[in-house]
């Protein structure tokens, strides 16, 4: 329960326009957005500055609240600086002030002390059913807005400041000065524009707007909306393109590795297959060298052997016979060791297959791309230096 009623107090909060939606706390010089929305000067800056930190050159920002499309007064200036631009709503400030006090203001003046219901927003007075009244019967006045004050706290209040002088906002526009084109009032004439001699009434400037310049606004407006559409069209279409061509080489590039593993897999099998019939027959050599180098050493016992009986003979014939044909058998069997002692010496693995030794081994040199945009046929150079497509 009470984290429904810590929620049910955040909403309530919201939607008070009193407070800043931002802080949620009370107003620090409010300003007013077009879209009725007021925030803190600070925060409306600090959102600002985050929302077009990403921009090439902004020219505007999205409201907080209702997402809208706010567009800067002064383009010109740096964002940090675009919120001092907007108006001043002082309005809120003082009505999170006049709620807690529900006396009539009206009524106050004249020593009487009377419930109010509602508020003027022009006169800035709490007003009871009675005044409210002839509020609305006198002249200058039936004209006024007025709320009701259990709702002023959830009603967006804009400021007034359409009317207003740019130079001294407590008076009303009245004139246009063409030479500075800069509506202004009559302090700005009798100060700032005392010697510009093209001064105008403001009702005479409107009815030459309407009548000449606006169609021609409109159409500068039409023909630079035309051009950017046409860019952001293009933009549009650039990032499609991007994003396709980014899929399809991606897809090219998985194709083209598991071609590249089926290559070394064959690589692999073609040479665990060489290897293994070399081997057998080097294997195959060596024991045949082995039998024949065992024959020898048997070859020698036997004519140790034979010498060896000889130690006893007593005839001299025979003696000197069996040395001779010793001698001569020893003589035989180093004549043949010697002309196939290099043979046996010299088995070993093809030096093909040695030099395929996996620490050694270089598949490729390079792999790449080839056509007349160089990014669609994948090339290999195998470590021979012969390219090799696996197309």
């Amino acid at each position: 329960m009470a984290a429904c009623d810590e929620v049910k107090n955040e909403l309530s909060s919201c939607q008070d326009f009193t407070k800043c939606p931002i802080c949620l706390d009370e107003f620090k010089s409010p300003k007013c957005l077009p879209c009725s929305h007021s925030f803190c000067c600070e925060c409306l800056s600090t959102h600002i500055q985050s929302s077009c930190k990403s921009k090439m050159a902004p020219v505007g920002f999205r409201c907080p609240l209702c997402r809208d499309f706010i567009p800067s007064e002064n383009i010109s200036v740096t964002p940090s600086n675009w919120a001092n631009d907007f108006p001043t709503n002082d309005k809120v400030s003082k009505i999170a002030k006049i709620t807690g006090d529900k006396l009539c203001d009206a009524c106050k003046r004249e020593g009487e002390e009377v419930e109010a219901n509602q508020y003027c927003l022009m006169c800035e007075d709490k007003l009871c059913d009675m005044c409210v009244k002839y509020h609305r019967r006198f002249n200058f006045t039936k004209d006024h807005k007025l709320f009701l004050l259990e709702e002023l706290r959830k009603t967006p209040i804009m400021t007034e400041a359409v009317r207003s002088c740019l130079a001294h906002s407590e008076e009303n526009i009245k004139y246009y000065c063409k030479y500075h084109s800069l509506p202004c009032c009559a302090t700005c004439v009798c100060t700032t524009h005392k010697e510009c001699n093209d001064i105008e009434n403001i009702s005479v400037i409107a009815e030459e707007l309407r009548t000449k310049d606006f169609n021609n606004f409109c159409g500068e407006i039409g023909d630079l909306e035309t051009e950017l559409t046409v860019i952001k069209v293009k933009v549009e279409k650039n990032i499609s393109n991007i994003e396709k061509k980014s899929v399809e080489l991606c897809d090219r590039a998985e194709k083209l590795y598991t071609k590249i593993l089926q290559h070394l897999e064959k690589q692999k099998a073609e040479y665990l297959n060489q290897l293994s019939t070399n081997s057998k027959e080097c294997i195959q050599s060596l024991h045949e060298n082995a039998e024949s180098v065992c024959d020898n050493i048997s070859y020698l016992e036997h004519c140790r052997t034979s010498l060896n009986r000889l130690k006893e003979e007593k005839e001299d014939v025979h003696y000197v016979r069996k040395i001779h044909e010793t001698r001569k058998k020893i003589t035989m069997l180093k004549d043949v060791y010697v002309r196939n002692k290099d043979t046996l010496n010299s088995v070993k693995l093809m030096p093909d297959l040695e030099e395929y030794n996996p620490e050694n081994m270089k598949c490729f040199v390079s792999v790449g791309f080839r056509d007349e945009h160089n990014t669609s046929t994948p090339i290999c150079v195998d470590r021979h230096g012969m390219e090799f497509s696996f197309i």
